[in-house]
């Protein structure tokens, strides 16, 4: 490989980097104008609460956020990412940590959710932008900010069978925020996981 060749890879990958931590920082802020410039027009997103395109995404979001009660509030902790690119397609394997102040019953608790992203990207107009995101969730756990006055069996009383056990506290939230889960969250370690992995070889393959 040439210096210009290590250095224009280098430039992609800042540049997809720079893309992948802008959309945390833009969900979390309720920046819908610059979540929407991480997508090309075409995008789709799969994640714990909606599998469809990035457009209904960010529609859903910004209703969410004109929704949320006082004290309530979510951050995305974004990992550096692992990042191949070919020509004008890239893809993407990111961790990402997930956190949530809730109220549930009158009780205050933290959820953590860890994911893993994968995006298929694409440079459009010289842009890089996301094609297509899966998150892939590993596991979760929901902590009561005090303890104090939690009755002792308040989670002996929530019935989380019905949800995937990467993602059982989050869809439970989910469900008592309003919201229906999805009924298709790939977990880590399944073919479903696999599959994203050979797609997004597939997808590089075909720049």
């Amino acid at each position: 490989m040439s210096n210009n060749q290590s250095s224009t890879s280098i430039e992609e990958e800042h540049q997809i980097t720079s893309l992948l931590i802008r959309w945390g920082q833009a969900r979390d802020g309720d920046d819908w104008e610059t979540l929407a410039g991480c997508f090309h027009e075409d995008a789709t997103i799969r994640i714990s609460w909606i599998s469809g395109s990035a457009k209904d995404f960010i529609a859903r979001s910004r209703a969410m956020a004109a929704a949320r009660k006082s004290g309530e509030h979510t951050k995305h902790l974004i990992s550096v990412p692992w990042i191949r690119v070919n020509r004008d397609h890239a893809f993407s394997r990111c961790n990402a940590n997930l956190y949530i102040r809730t109220t549930i019953n009158g009780h205050e608790f933290d959820l953590q959710s860890w994911i893993r992203f994968f995006d298929l990207l694409g440079r459009r107009d010289n842009v890089w932008r996301i094609v297509k995101r899966a998150a892939v969730y590993e596991k979760d756990r929901m902590d009561p900010v005090d303890p104090r006055g939690v009755p002792k069996d308040f989670f002996a009383d929530i019935d989380l069978s019905p949800f995937p056990p990467s993602a059982k506290f989050l869809c439970y939230w989910q469900l008592h925020s309003g919201r229906s889960p999805s009924t298709d969250i790939i977990s880590v370690y399944s073919d479903e996981e696999r599959a994203l992995n050979e797609e997004g070889k597939v997808w590089l393959e075909n720049a």
